[in-house]
């Protein structure tokens, strides 16, 4: 409107006649122009906000680092396990007794930070294979012989999160956390009568043309920690007169915390969980005050953002992802798998250039991020296959993860296809 006023006054060419509707412009429709232009910018960022999900910030930020590098005073991102952080001495009488019961004992973790398909490839050889070293111990050198297979304990705690946002209803979206399957379990192959009281002290091993890639004391990490707590008041009876109310009181945080609750209806009978604002609700058969695992998702400040290798599950806010993720129903259309593959921030260096439908032999490059989640209507081999080709802009030891990623997110979109990919 501005610029059409601009242009009429400039039509005008008696000066004094121009200039005398420039201060009536001025004075009236200007400042009412302001004013409209900002309650309308308003309206806009109300509609916006309030089409956000709160669940948005249960967003899994990761990262992996070297035990010298953690930073143990870091309120963002911790270990996936605690124990990464502790070098504790293996008992010589464990690996005895694993090896007794007939158990492959193991002696520790070793990561590989290689392209998948380069580690598929090594993965496949290690089936049958054997790597010559040495144990020590306090008293004694043995020589030994281990195997490598892919570890799982981190992949099982993904598992058990998958498990407690449906349990506190909220909505499952894939994590991203590329290194968790890159780390390899070594196993004691060798059968070796320990003295008592012995205590391993250093394992060296051989790992031949893999030993330039392996790298040892690597720690996961994400924004979830996991500990005990107690609710503070007594257990108030449920509407329905037979169950219990636990009140968990929250502490107001500036991060802004979001709460997962750790229970099991066999074991802590719980029932629901209804969150409010400060505070998480319980319904449970217990009639006593009882101590919970809360796990604590923490949601980044803005330093936080600058931390190495960090990767997370995060979407690019926008409103249209907004409102298709609130009315909860899927456009099956090849620009809906579009959007969903442009909408994450980790999918900055992919682009989706095609997509190929029933394809018989799918020469993929993917590897499913959700094969924990069962389907118990569809069977995975009647499963149509749907191949999705991205270009990228560079290459990464993490870029087809990232790809696998997104067509394990998109998977949970079109559940009637099985969703690959492939860089061209």
């Amino acid at each position: 409107m501005k610029e059409y006023w601009q242009e009429r006054l400039l039509k005008i060419e008696d000066l004094s006649e121009r200039r005398l509707l420039r201060d009536v412009l001025l004075a009236a429709f200007t400042n009412i122009e302001d004013y409209t232009n900002g309650q309308l910018e308003a309206i806009k960022q109300r509609v916006f906000e309030e089409s956000k999900l709160e669940y948005d910030k249960f967003n899994i930020y990761t990262s992996v680092v070297s035990v010298n590098d953690y930073d143990p005073i870091n309120d963002f991102l911790f270990p996936m396990n605690v124990a990464d952080l502790e070098e504790l001495p293996i008992a010589a009488a464990d690996l005895t007794e694993g090896l007794e019961t007939g158990e492959k004992p193991t002696l520790g973790k070793l990561y590989f930070e290689l392209d998948y398909l380069e580690l598929r490839e090594i993965e496949k050889t290690l089936s049958n294979r054997r790597f010559k070293g040495q144990l020590k111990t306090d008293s004694d050198v043995y020589d030994i012989e281990v195997s490598l297979s892919p570890f799982m304990g981190y992949i099982k705690q993904v598992e058990r999160l998958y498990e407690l946002y449906i349990d506190n209803n909220i909505p499952w979206k894939t994590v991203l956390h590329p290194s968790i399957w890159k780390f390899m379990d070594m196993r004691l192959e060798t059968r070796i009568a320990f003295k008592k009281q012995e205590k391993v002290e250093e394992i060296i091993i051989q790992l031949e043309e893999l030993d330039v890639y392996k790298q040892i004391n690597q720690v996961p990490l994400w924004n979830v920690k996991v500990e005990p707590f107690k609710n503070q008041g007594f257990p108030m009876p449920a509407g329905d007169r037979v169950n219990y109310e636990h009140v968990l009181m929250l502490d107001e945080d500036t991060r802004g915390l979001e709460y997962l609750i750790d229970s099991c209806l066999e074991v802590d009978g719980v029932i629901s969980i209804r969150r409010e604002v400060d505070r998480l609700i319980l319904v449970s058969s217990k009639s006593v005050i009882s101590s919970w695992k809360l796990w604590t998702i923490f949601n980044p400040l803005e330093a936080d953002l600058d931390t190495t290798n960090l990767l997370s599950n995060r979407k690019i806010e926008s409103f249209i992802d907004n409102f298709a993720s609130r009315s909860g129903r899927v456009v099956r259309t090849v620009g809906e798998v579009h959007r969903l593959a442009n909408s994450f921030l980790a999918a900055t260096s992919l682009r989706l250039v095609d997509i190929d439908l029933d394809v018989e032999e799918a020469n993929f490059e993917t590897y499913e991020l959700n094969s924990f989640i069962k389907d118990e209507i569809r069977v995975d081999g009647d499963k149509k296959v749907m191949k999705l080709r991205f270009a990228a802009g560079g290459m990464m030891a993490f870029t087809r993860d990232i790809m696998s990623f997104l067509t394990s997110e998109i998977g949970l979109y079109f559940p009637e296809y099985r969703c690959v990919g492939e860089l061209v």
